[in-house]
């Protein structure tokens, strides 16, 4: 049976880490690290051998995946799709900011079934899962018996690596996705036309980043 393996990449650190704010549609830049964790995410993929390179339209997505393209040959396939889960009016703001202006928000963010709240005008994770999934399909039907990579988001990533590992997205609290680091699912076909089946092989692999 066909299985696709993604290479899910975290974008390296963006001016938004230093400054602990959230990070959605802002276009934040990569930092003087960043610049050098991107520049040694390409060693992650030594062990494969990726047929096409999907990105984040964000500029910290894109230029983590710069050095993947010229370590390949792989022209970056921006998708829309890929981007970060909309914050909304949040974007941008720091924990106590969101606290004094959302503490409703909040309140529901920290409650078990938040898959389906948005942000306060953005989306919410499970809308983010339904379009990542979408690509993530069209990629396998495209690419089929192949390694793909995906340059994506934190939220944005969690929210796919719930759907593989069968969990609820409440679950994406209890496991950690460091920047430029490395997480790998297979996906295969589904049964007699039925869903596809996932699993997780790898998840938050840093061993190629110089301080990890």
């Amino acid at each position: 049976m066909t299985t696709t393996r993604f290479l899910l990449l975290r974008h390296a650190e963006a001016t938004g880490n230093l400054g602990g704010q959230t990070q959605g549609r802002i276009d934040n830049q990569l930092t003087d690290r960043g610049r050098l964790q991107a520049t040694t995410v390409a060693a992650s993929l030594t062990p494969y051998r990726p047929v096409a390179l999907y990105v984040s339209p964000a500029s910290r997505a894109r230029d983590t995946a710069a050095p993947i393209a010229e370590a390949t040959g792989l022209d970056p396939v921006v998708d829309e799709r890929l981007h970060e889960v909309d914050h909304g009016d949040l974007d941008g703001m720091g924990f106590e900011e969101i606290r004094e202006h959302f503490a409703d928000f909040l309140e529901q963010w920290r409650d078990e079934t938040f898959a389906d709240l948005r942000f306060p005008g953005g989306e919410s994770m499970g809308e983010a899962r339904v379009r990542m999934l979408a690509v993530l399909d069209e990629a396998a039907e495209r690419h089929g018996e192949a390694d793909v990579v995906v340059v994506s988001h934190n939220m944005a990533l969690k929210s796919l690596l719930t759907h593989a590992l069968g969990v609820s997205m409440a679950a994406q609290r209890r496991f950690h996705l460091g920047l430029a680091s490395l997480s790998v699912v297979e996906r295969r076909p589904g049964e007699d036309g039925g869903p596809s089946r996932w699993s997780v092989v790898g998840l938050n692999e840093q061993c190629h980043l110089p301080d990890a």
